[in-house]
């Protein structure tokens, strides 16, 4: 039984009493307004459970209907005559329209139905793709404030720097502090001015392995006007074997072998004492002959780091190799300081010298990250021209590149005209330099085939939100077993990659999950549906925009038809109904029949 029907019998039995107590009551005076006022209380009681609703005509062109969306201000849709919609999923308070489970469904059921006025932040683009043929008219509610876009490295290596990156909407007239914290600490932070449209950058590398909650966090004085949970998976530093071979150990050589030792890299280390003699130092992993530099010696490395006087000093037998190697898949990486180059290998990129002004600190960043370093305090002169095939990977403001690369085969060599990175160390800037080294190891070292990988649309994975699994297995045509929160998944393959398989998911909590894939596991980070709201509202105001703007602009004018619609009487006309009578009832009681 509905509730209201329980309310209503509940109601009258409370009527019948009462109105046995005003028959029996000695005082006979005002009987018949007593009960009058009695039945009125109740009745405006039941009222304010059970509404009554009633239907009313409105002129509506009969092919268009008006949806409303998130965002959407009572204000901006009150004067607007004709029925409204609204989504099931989206709660609109103190605004009045007819709940629709199903777009699509709803439409393919109303076939007359040819235009939309959309109002609020529109639809997402799942939903917009549904809408093709239709005719879209939008009415944008204002751009959100807060977080409009964000980005950062989901899976980091030890020693790799978290970079969140994003911007900031600042639609108030007040200044706004953005704070990224992480391990119950503040570890950076920039300010919002008033009315202004900001991106902001965080760097900070975690100190932690494993799973991890950072957080990017709005303040406005002492008020926080959002906390937006930023997932991390740090993983252990994968078994990257480094081969330096040097024609004289300087201190750049000095801090990077301490460096790679430190992060546990294994790396054999040989530097020239003298002709054909050679010193020779193994650190994180066995000792391997290295007085002959072969094609086998090689395979047991990853990446080979060697100045250019020593790839010019080794025998042609050893540089042949090291070709070989390098189109095997090995990365080469050379450190020059001349202007002229001294072999082919390394000719392969263009040198100039370019005067610069004295005591001039040399500013660098990562020309695909945009990871912007400290000053360094040396003066450069040396930079490198970067070709039609090359990839720069360090430059310095005026676009000037000092770190360049080259594909190779299955390898990729690359050239640095940086020499004393270490000053980084001096001056305190640890995260600079390891950032630096890291990179130029990653992009350069040989590259190891992934025997799974998973992405999860949407970007942000919600609760009670249809969420899609795909997953790549480079070793197997075989559906994969998929199993998440203990629910097993039932994946479908893709017919034109038949090594791709996707699954559809709603997950029930938010917070870490794990994802299991075969005998593999993969951490999957749940969302709560208010995390990063703004940035999903910014995202389907921009879907929404980019789709009307695609579609055709011509306007059908169709006759005007009566639409029925139901409306409801406002309670407050039986709030005071039932104050008036009550007050009646207790001023009889307590006055008049004194």
């Amino acid at each position: 039984m509905e509730f209201k029907y329980i309310a209503i019998f509940v109601a009258l039995l409370l009527l019948s009493f009462l109105l046995f107590k005003e028959i029996k009551r000695l005082n006979k005076a005002r009987l018949f307004w007593r009960i009058l006022a009695n039945i009125i209380a109740v009745g405006c009681f039941i009222l304010f459970i059970v509404p009554i609703k009633y239907e009313t005509h409105l002129q509506q062109r009969s092919d268009e209907i008006i949806l409303l969306t998130q965002g959407t201000h009572p204000d901006s849709v009150a004067s607007l005559k004709g029925k409204k919609y609204v989504l099931s999923s989206i709660d609109l308070k103190n605004i009045k329209a007819t709940s629709i489970s199903d777009l699509s469904y709803f439409l393919k059921t109303n076939p007359n139905i040819r235009k939309l006025n959309i109002y609020g932040y529109g639809l997402n683009a799942a939903e917009l793709e549904k809408l093709k043929g239709y005719q879209i008219k939008f009415h944008p509610s204002a751009n959100p404030n807060g977080i409009i876009s964000a980005s950062w490295q989901e899976k980091l290596k030890a020693t790799d720097v978290l970079a969140v990156q994003g911007n900031y909407q600042n639609t108030s007239k007040h200044t706004i502090k953005l704070l990224l914290k992480g391990l119950g600490k503040t570890v950076d932070s920039t300010t919002i001015e008033a009315q202004s449209n900001k991106t902001f950058s965080f760097k900070t590398t975690p100190k932690q392995s494993g799973k991890a909650i950072y957080q990017l966090i709005a303040l406005q004085k002492n008020d926080t006007l959002s906390k937006e949970p930023i997932p991390i998976q740090v993983g252990d530093q994968p078994a990257m074997k480094v081969l330096i071979l040097t024609s004289f150990p300087d201190f750049e050589y000095k801090f990077l072998k301490n460096w790679l030792y430190e992060n546990h890299y294994p790396l054999a280390f040989r530097s020239q004492i003298s002709k054909n003699k050679f010193a020779s130092d193994f650190l994180n992993m066995d000792s391997v002959n290295l007085s002959q530099i072969n094609t086998s010696t090689l395979k047991k490395f990853d990446i080979l780091i060697i100045d250019e006087d020593e790839l010019a000093a080794i025998n042609p037998n050893e540089r042949t190799s090291i070709n070989v190697a390098v189109n095997n898949g090995m990365g080469l990486f050379i450190r020059v300081s001349g202007p002229k180059a001294l072999t082919p290998l390394s000719g392969r990129f263009t040198r100039f010298e370019s005067p610069v002004l004295k005591d001039k600190p040399l500013n660098l960043s990562l020309a695909e990250d945009h990871f912007k370093f400290k000053p360094l305090p040396i003066e450069q002169t040396l930079f490198l021209k970067s070709g039609e095939h090359d990839q720069a990977i360090v430059a310095d403001p005026n676009g000037k590149t000092l770190v360049n690369s080259s594909i190779s085969g299955a390898g990729k060599i690359m050239v640095s005209t940086l020499s004393s990175t270490y000053n980084w160390l001096l001056s305190g800037q640890k995260t600079d330099y390891a950032t630096y080294w890291s990179k130029l190891l990653s992009s350069a070292a040989k590259k190891r085939s992934e025997i799974l990988s998973v992405n999860i649309l949407p970007q942000f994975p919600t609760v009670n939100q249809k969420t899609r699994i795909i997953t790549d297995l480079a070793t197997s045509g075989k559906m994969p077993a998929l199993k998440i929160d203990d629910v097993a998944l039932s994946p479908r393959q893709n017919m034109e990659l038949p090594f791709q398989w996707d699954a559809f998911y709603w997950p029930q909590q938010a917070g870490w999950t794990n994802l299991q894939v075969n005998q593999n596991i993969e951490p999957v980070y749940i969302y709560e549906k208010t995390d990063w709201q703004t940035l999903k509202n910014q995202q389907t105001l921009n879907d929404t925009h980019q789709f009307v703007r695609n579609m055709g602009t011509a306007e059908n004018n169709t006759a005007l038809k009566d639409v029925f619609v139901e409306e409801e009487i406002s309670i407050w006309w039986f709030f005071a109904g039932f104050v008036l009578a009550a007050a009646f009832l207790w001023y009889e009681a307590r006055i008049l029949a004194v």
